[in-house]
């Protein structure tokens, strides 16, 4: 892949020689190389062209994620963004909210938006700058894509056309609508693999340290960010330590990789730890100390694999088959004699950081959550990485090769959905936010935003996949087709699960401080069984005080302590509505002078006001 390189993101990560990853290539394809023999100056004003074209992408992608997200005002998915939006204000300076003995959510993505709350207080404006901010960082994906097809042996025009198609996959666009790090995950996984990539194969000394000192920045910064972040942190000193010893000549870039990675680590450590002492001040729950409570026991470890495989089962369905595609011909790789070193190193990147997320992932968490039994957020990074290489393969492997990496493909993957079956059952619930959410691909597979067949949803990712390797012959035909899927399918996602849910967020939310006169200086005390979905993210619109918690009983009135009566300083109360009961029942024991002002059935909560009319 000689030729001028490109300016801004991609001449900063450069083009590097092909990873010959497809297998047997066809002679007839145009080959990344094709620009090889032009003059310096044409291929400088080529290099020009593309870039700008990237640029153009880029604003492309990002406007889709802005419009997409334009009708979203509070934050819908519960506990993770109202998370990481408080520690956001807190890191800004604001007031912080106890979300003590639930997960910790670490400081990387906070502090990314941070910012946003010097610059403005009111919890929808901040909330709108939040996802505007998510749009141009997640759209990303477009130059990281094009770098990495480039680097798999495709010409330019094929190259921009796979990463405008990877940009739309849900896995890398959806989550750019929320408040979370889902929106940069797969940003983060691109990055890192392709500046590792670099530091692997760099010919110039300055390339070389530049690569290793982004590579370690981005693998502590994915440990900042998420907890599985620790598995690429791991997968990267394993790298680290291959070429302290296959490559003597390198170690000074070696020392400056883990100088590098020293920081990212040093600053996280420090702000995680003012935000535990901020916002669990009674601890955090461990998902290590969970995760090693479940490994005591066979039956623990049984779950885990099971689980593990319903998060291998997403990631097929997840990338229309076409990222098991690529997950298949990196296992291939790994087998294939004369592999170069490097090339093979990374496959065994992808793979190992793959399946190693899969198990930890949902071993860390609850087995009573339903994300944990095949979700698609945590291998979203993967997903797309893999769906790139699946794409590359679909467009330069021989035809028979395409067809062995798909039939490789079907059987894991129907294993997969046996064990979902076995302790999730044959269908996964797609009804309401949480369900939406968790389990949204598949509802697109099947159309069924009730409750979706796990049988039909492979079914349809089976057909998928035999569809793309038919096609496979026709560039154009099957870019159109992959963006069409996923466009659909993000349309439908959006409309069915974030659209959807907004009223009644809203409602749950601000209506909760508009109907009640909640103004700046004055405080809400939570009462005891008030469902955290409902009192966390308050605790978000409300930035001017930390709410408290009291204990609301028939007998005692007017008490400021923990139970009975609100604190004294309180000037709304909200308690939880008791089903099938009338609102006046939620506090028996309302001191005089407490009227209600404002409630919602169906999150299960009445407020209370001390002299309001």
């Amino acid at each position: 892949m000689a030729g001028a390189r490109p300016g801004g993101l991609v001449g900063l990560l450069g083009v590097a020689r092909p990873l010959n990853i497809a297998g047997p290539v066809p002679d007839a394809f145009p080959g990344a190389a094709s620009d090889a023999s032009l003059p310096s100056g044409a291929a400088r004003r080529l290099a020009r062209r593309w870039g700008l074209l990237l640029a153009v992408g880029w604003l492309v992608q990002a406007g889709l994620r802005a419009w997409l997200s334009r009708g979203q005002v509070v934050p819908l998915a519960t506990p993770d963004e109202s998370a990481y939006l408080i520690a956001a204000r807190v890191l800004a300076g604001g007031v912080p909210a106890n979300f003590s003995y639930s997960t910790l959510y670490p400081a990387g993505y906070p502090l990314l938006i941070a910012p946003v709350f010097w610059f403005t207080h009111d919890p929808v404006t901040a909330y709108r700058a939040v996802l505007l901010i998510n749009a141009p960082l997640s759209a990303l994906v477009v130059p990281l894509g094009y770098v990495g097809c480039r680097r798999l042996g495709l010409d330019r025009p094929a190259a921009f056309g796979v990463a405008m198609v990877v940009a739309v996959l849900p896995a890398g666009l959806f989550y750019a609508e929320y408040a979370m790090t889902d929106a940069i995950y797969p940003v983060i996984v691109l990055g890192w693999l392709l500046t590792v990539h670099s530091w692997l194969v760099s010919s110039s000394r300055r390339g070389r340290y530049a690569a290793a000192a982004g590579s370690a920045l981005l693998a502590g910064y994915a440990d900042a960010v998420h907890s599985r972040g620790l598995v690429i942190l791991a997968a990267y000193l394993l790298v680290w330590v291959w070429i302290v010893w296959r490559r003597p000549a390198w170690r000074g870039s070696a020392v400056l990789a883990l100088a590098a990675l020293a920081l990212p680590l040093g600053v996280a450590s420090v702000l995680n730890g003012r935000l535990t002492a901020a916002m669990y001040p009674s601890g955090a729950r461990s998902l290590g100390g969970e995760a090693l409570i479940r490994l005591r026991s066979v039956h623990g470890l049984v779950l885990i694999c099971e689980q593990a495989a319903g998060q291998m089962w997403r990631f097929a369905l997840d990338g229309w088959g076409v990222s098991g595609i690529g997950f298949a011909a990196a296992v291939f790789v790994l087998v294939r004699r004369g592999t170069a070193a490097e090339v093979r190193l990374m496959a065994a990147l992808g793979v190992t950081v793959t399946l190693a997320i899969a198990v930890l992932a949902p071993a860390g968490l609850p087995p009573d959550q339903s994300q944990t039994w095949a979700s698609g957020r945590y291998l979203d990074g993967m997903v797309v990485a893999f769906f790139g290489v699946g794409a590359v393969v679909l467009l330069r492997a021989a035809r028979r090769q395409v067809a062995v990496y798909a039939a490789w493909v079907v059987p894991p993957t129907v294993v997969a959905a046996v064990a979902v079956v076995a302790y999730a059952g044959s269908s996964v619930p797609t009804k309401g936010f949480g369900a939406a959410f968790a389990f949204a691909e598949p509802a697109v597979l099947t159309q069924d935003w009730t409750q979706a067949s796990v049988w039909l949803a492979t079914a349809v990712a089976v057909g998928l996949l035999a569809l793309w390797v038919f096609v496979s012959r026709w560039r154009g035909v099957l870019l159109a087709g992959l963006g069409a899927v996923s466009l659909v399918a993000v349309v439908q996602m959006t409309s069915d699960i974030s659209r959807a849910s907004t009223p009644a967020q809203e409602a749950n939310t601000t209506g909760l401080v508009t109907g009640s006169g909640l103004r700046p200086g004055e405080y809400l005390a939570v009462g005891r069984g008030v469902p955290w979905e409902s009192w966390m993210p308050q605790a978000y619109e409300i930035p001017w005080a930390q709410l408290s918690f009291f204990s609301p009983s028939s007998g005692s009135s007017g008490s400021s302590g923990s139970s009975g009566g609100p604190p004294a300083d309180a000037s709304v109360v909200e308690v939880a509505w008791p089903a099938g009961e009338p609102a006046r029942a939620s506090w028996p024991g309302a001191p005089a002078g407490w009227r209600i002002v404002a409630s919602d059935e169906a999150a299960g909560w009445v407020a209370w006001r001390l002299g309001f009319g």
